[in-house]
């Protein structure tokens, strides 16, 4: 019996599953049952994704990034009640942009506008891609199944199959397909809106989640 874990690239798969206009609230011990199914054996799912920075109060789109920041945070929060679920946080590094030069309209003189401060994700790709690895060396699965259409996995994905002999499913939402990545995987298979609606439901309670029989963490 096949031993497999499952890695989640959180954030590409909650945009890419907006932009298809699916369900994001997503019961993620009936996802990894139905990925793995009953001829294999559910190792661990590893879901990776950045927190959101909480806006000061003085935002002016304060209410709305409240808003995503609460939702995301209580995911985490039920995520932790996932049986077999590692969750893994990145972070957002804060960039101050240069600002552009204006010229005054009416003095003609040149001045500098006050430069934009943005937030760029770091830490998740690199520790998703070193699971990917780290687990396939210690032996931890015989198949990966990754959630992601981000080429930037490319490489990790060769590594796995020709130094450690392992297959990796590449498994996407069908509208999101990354030919890049899963030209070099073990097996592509798309995941439908059907498979998503069925295992869709809201993070409102903390009660114990399904778990089928045959999965077993480490």
């Amino acid at each position: 019996m096949d031993h497999v874990c499952i890695f989640i690239d959180g954030s590409n798969f909650y945009h890419a599953l907006k932009e298809a206009n699916l369900p994001v609230d997503i019961n993620f011990a009936e996802l990894a049952a139905a990925l793995v199914g009953p001829e294999r054996r559910h190792m661990q799912t590893f879901y990776h994704n950045t927190p959101l920075v909480r806006p000061a109060p003085g935002d002016p789109d304060y209410d709305a990034r409240e808003s995503r920041y609460r939702r995301q945070q209580n995911l985490f929060n039920a995520l932790r009640y996932v049986p077999n679920l590692t969750l893994k946080l990145g972070r957002f590094q804060r960039i101050r942009g240069e600002g552009q030069e204006a010229v005054c309209p009416s003095y003609g003189h040149s001045f500098q506008l006050a430069g934009t401060a943005t937030f760029v994700e770091k830490s998740v790709d690199v520790m998703l891609a070193t699971d990917v690895l780290l687990h396939a060396m210690k032996n931890h699965y015989d198949v990966a199944v990754l959630i992601s259409s981000d080429a930037d996995y490319k490489h990790a994905v060769e590594k796995a199959k020709l130094e450690f002999n392992k297959a990796v499913e590449l498994r996407q939402i069908e509208s999101a397909r990354c030919y890049d990545l899963t030209s070099v995987g073990s097996r592509y298979e798309p995941i439908t809106g059907d498979l998503i609606r069925s295992c869709s439901r809201p993070w409102a309670t903390r009660r114990p989640l399904r778990v089928p029989a045959w999965s077993r963490g480490f």
